[in-house]
């Protein structure tokens, strides 16, 4: 249990702070219809986040014994997917050979979009690789269905709650919204250097935490 909850600590993690959708809610968010354009962006990439892991969690979960062969099979897919990471991270600290636009283009269209749109933005901007890993981490976990929805509920809180915090700060006042737009414009102007720790960083986690499962099991 105490292997699957760290993993899905860490996944939430990896989903709260993934750069594209930090940044897509930061643009939905300079509309004029701020408040239920951030909401209705959250929601969308609530409900495709913990659908993936509710539907893995009924239909993978403890499907595969963590010390049989297809168990460490993987963990060692979690560990290479780690390593991804802190190479994705690595490649983004070198310097771009083109100069880079203010917004990237896939986020252009994204700024002030009306409630529902701004939902179907959350869903395609939605982190993918979180639910995944945590959805390897259910498959081999040797938890009962209670325990997998405990965890589940802990990812949920970091990967939904972290976007939310950053939402609810912005809509405080009229000059929170005038903080957001430059916190925006600072995001923008350093998104290769942030993504880029990040990534390292939660590279370096997702694969330590595979390797120790992978020991231990």
């Amino acid at each position: 249990m105490a292997d699957l909850v760290r993993t899905l600590i860490l996944t939430g993690l990896l989903s709260g702070t993934q750069p594209f959708t930090v940044m897509g809610l930061l643009l939905v968010m300079t509309g004029e219809r701020a408040k239920k354009s951030g909401l209705a962006y959250i929601a969308g990439a609530f409900l495709v986040e913990s659908a993936i892991l509710v539907f893995s969690s009924f239909v993978f979960g403890n499907t595969v014994s963590p010390s049989s062969g297809g168990g460490r099979v993987l963990f060692i897919i979690r560990t290479a997917l780690g390593i991804v990471l802190i190479l994705a991270g690595l490649r983004l600290r070198k310097p771009p050979k083109k100069p880079e636009p203010a917004i990237p283009k896939s986020l252009e269209r994204v700024q002030g979009l009306t409630p529902g749109k701004a939902f179907l933005a959350g869903a395609t901007l939605a982190d993918y690789q979180g639910p995944f890993i945590g959805s390897l981490a259910l498959a081999a976990a040797d938890v009962h269905l209670a325990g997998r929805f405990v965890a589940l509920a802990i990812y949920t809180v970091i990967a939904t709650g972290i976007p939310l915090t950053i939402y609810v700060l912005a809509v405080r006042s009229r000059r929170a919204r005038e903080k957001l737009n430059n916190s925006t414009n600072w995001v923008m102007l350093h998104r290769r250097r942030l993504a880029s720790w990040l990534a390292l960083i939660l590279g370096c986690l997702l694969a330590a935490d595979a390797v120790i499962g992978l020991l231990t099991n």
